[in-house]
């Protein structure tokens, strides 16, 4: 009689345990489901970039004997506005998808002409991207975005042509062109095939996201490979690499003090010193739903540095 009570209590036992284990399971389970059901899935940016410098524009001149209104390609001092609305949804908890959508207005001041603004639409990029957290603290992730040509503006004429005639000069179109120059000029040159116009640009990129108590470090590094879809460009391709990165220092939960840097390196041939070297420290203020930064974007090397740009930085951003 006693084998069978004793076997029975151990079948008991073992049911119980099996049960309550399930059980935990469950809560774990339902529990983690929680978590990733209250975390922000999606977000929404708006970045402001204002700079200033010069930029290389078509201007008039009247001709000394003719009288006549002529077109000189001339550096031209310019007051610029980028300005990029974005967003990036997760589908998964490792694969987002996301748009950006630039706007490039500029004033353009010429020595001998009257002052001129112009606005265009830069080049909508749709993205893509994959993540992974291999151990805690470490995030590692691989992006690709694709550049549409939408931006408006024709390259301005070489010296040759200006030479010439003139005929079938667009002036606006020239404008439109140079406005995109001067924000890409703001951003130092991380961004440009957003500002391209007339290419069609693919961006792969890697990059990282490390913290270390109250210190993270973000690098990153990405190629941009812009091709021209029209027959009279210059130059058929251009490839640029993009090697920089993000640290801070948390100095309380919302607040954050820290810099980002980056070179720029045109790889194909190019006129002009496109090896540019930028460094932008920041702050940033963030909550669990919300984030603002402001930084300052100081060009150290290459191109910007002579006549020098100057830009300031201002980005919020929206998480649902």
């Amino acid at each position: 009689m006693r084998p069978r009570v004793l076997c029975a209590a151990a079948l008991l036992v073992t049911f119980t345990a099996s049960a309550r284990a399930e059980e935990e399971k469950k809560t774990t389970e339902e529990t983690k489901d929680a978590k990733e059901a209250e975390e922000p899935r999606g977000q929404v940016n708006l970045e402001l970039v204002v700079g200033t410098g010069s930029v290389d524009a078509l201007n008039p001149v009247i001709a000394p004997f003719s009288g006549q209104v002529r077109y000189e390609r001339q550096p031209t001092d310019v007051t610029t506005a980028g300005i990029v609305l974005s967003g990036l949804y997760d589908l998964t908890p490792h694969f987002a998808v996301g748009v950006r959508l630039p706007l490039a207005i500029a004033e353009l001041r010429p020595e001998v002409d009257a002052t001129r603004s112009t606005a265009n639409l830069g080049n909508v990029e749709l993205e893509a991207e994959l993540k992974t957290e291999p151990i805690k603290d470490v995030e590692l992730f691989a992006g690709l975005g694709l550049a549409l040509p939408t931006s408006s503006g024709d390259e301005l004429p070489s010296e040759q042509t200006l030479s010439g005639s003139q005929e079938g000069v667009d002036p606006i179109a020239a404008d439109k062109y140079s406005v995109n120059k001067a924000v890409a000029s703001a951003y130092g040159f991380e961004n440009n095939a957003l500002w391209l116009a007339g290419y069609a640009g693919v961006v792969p990129l890697v990059g990282a996201k490390l913290r270390f108590g109250r210190l993270s470090v973000e690098p990153y590094a990405k190629a941009e490979m812009m091709f021209s879809v029209r027959r009279e460009a210059q130059e058929r391709a251009i490839v640029e690499i993009d090697v920089g990165g993000r640290a801070a220092v948390s100095v309380t939960r919302w607040l954050d003090l820290g810099a980002r840097a980056w070179g720029s390196f045109t790889v194909t041939d190019h006129e002009g010193d496109l090896n540019i070297g930028v460094v932008e420290p920041e702050l940033r203020v963030a909550h669990d739903r919300w984030r603002v930064t402001a930084g300052v974007l100081v060009p150290f090397a290459g191109q910007l540095t002579s006549p020098e740009w100057i830009s300031v930085r201002f980005s919020g951003s929206v998480f649902f």
